[in-house]
């Protein structure tokens, strides 16, 4: 992965904070930014290894520190892919900031390095929504454990749509429809009780008992169609 370091020089602290705090809220990242001051270390060599920390090529660091040295301060952004076109966000910023010149030929400086880790969740424990096996582990099926079968065997259709229709009409296969959900074909009310569970009576119109229809009476028609009884 190519990374741009670019960096910029600043007459005082003042000026190089609220630049990098510019860059912050123009969406790169804090880890990306570097300030850099005369008290960030004794001397010019001291300087160059806290600029070189920043990923300044050593002799870019070099002439940057000796302008450290006498006053100025560094403002350095890693510009990556984040955000969208980074190079072009940092370098316009930079442009009307105030930035004092720094002597170099180019302040931008490509760099490869390493693509970034990607973060991840999974930081103490491998297995999210796996156990670890144990020498009492039971391997039993479900099914196993209750003592009963949990699925069904799949039944045989004569469709393959969706619903149950035929395609052809009264078509290619025919079957007879069960009366019963019991395997044997008996119904359940013979198996307890010799009389019939369910009443075969006329089933009425009207939820007023006696079958009255005060609203058909009321507006002159029907309320209730019998289309399709």
């Amino acid at each position: 992965m190519k990374t741009n370091v670019i960096g910029r020089l600043y007459k005082d602290e003042g000026s190089a904070r609220g630049m990098r705090d510019r860059l912050y809220r123009a969406g790169f990242a804090r880890h990306t930014l570097s300030l850099v001051t005369p008290q960030d270390a004794e001397g010019v060599d001291g300087l160059q290894a806290k600029i070189e920390e920043a990923w300044v090529p050593a002799g870019p660091a070099k002439h940057y520190a000796a302008k450290l040295a006498e006053g100025a301060c560094l403002v350095v952004v890693r510009a990556t892919y984040k955000p969208l076109n980074a190079v072009r966000i940092a370098t316009q910023a930079f442009e009307t900031s105030g930035a004092i010149p720094s002597g170099l030929n180019t302040d931008h400086f490509p760099i490869n390095t390493p693509p970034d880790p990607t973060p991840s969740i999974l930081k103490d424990h491998p297995r999210f929504l796996t156990m670890p096996p144990s020498p009492d582990d039971d391997r039993r099926l479900v099914s196993e454990r209750l003592g009963f079968s949990t699925l069904s065997p799949p039944k045989r259709r004569d469709s393959v749509m969706s619903t149950p229709k035929r395609f052809f009409g009264e078509g290619i296969s025919r079957k007879a429809r069960k009366t019963s959900t019991l395997p044997s074909g008996t119904f359940m009310s013979q198996k307890f009780w010799p009389q019939p569970l369910l009443s075969k009576r006329k089933r009425s119109l009207s939820v007023i008992p006696g079958g009255g229809h005060p609203f058909s009476r009321l507006l002159g028609w029907p309320t209730t169609s019998l289309i399709g009884r």
